[in-house]
């Protein structure tokens, strides 16, 4: 009985050591570009829940381009039947451009005021059997 139980112990740490870090998604990869690098701040940072993060003053109107770079396939998680996430609140527009680029539209808002004001979007991608997701915070500050 012990050596059966020496045996399942050894399996079972031999599992665990060689399960760990293969399992885990790629992270989806992303390029910004046709906008305002004065105006809206825009960082990428895949360690992080919010792996997207763009901010943008209340007043800015204009938009900013995402591509993906690993996933050749995206989807985005739209909160509207036309394909789109919108958020009324903060004053942005998602849409997909093509199979692995977003485009960001601003709209002027009431000015935030000492509030800042955030909304998360999410986009999952797909390159053969690898998926991947990422958290897009978009936010509108106080410039």
């Amino acid at each position: 009985m012990k050596k059966l139980l020496f045996i399942a112990t050894v399996l079972f740490t031999v599992l665990s050591f060689s399960s760990c870090k293969e399992d885990d998604p790629v992270p989806m990869i992303w390029e910004f570009s046709d906008y305002d690098r004065e105006a809206v701040s825009a960082v990428y940072a895949p360690d992080f829940v919010n792996q997207v993060a763009i901010a943008a003053p209340s007043e800015y109107s204009g938009d900013i381009t995402l591509k993906c770079t690993n996933y050749p396939q995206i989807t985005l998680n739209a909160n509207n039947a036309d394909g789109t996430f919108k958020s009324a609140e903060a004053g942005f527009t998602v849409i997909k451009v093509d199979d692995n680029t977003l485009k960001i539209t601003f709209e002027p808002i009431p000015a935030t005021g000492e509030k800042e004001i955030y909304d998360v979007v999410s986009a999952d991608g797909k390159n053969g059997k690898e998926t991947g997701i990422t958290n897009i915070s978009v936010g509108r500050v106080k410039k």
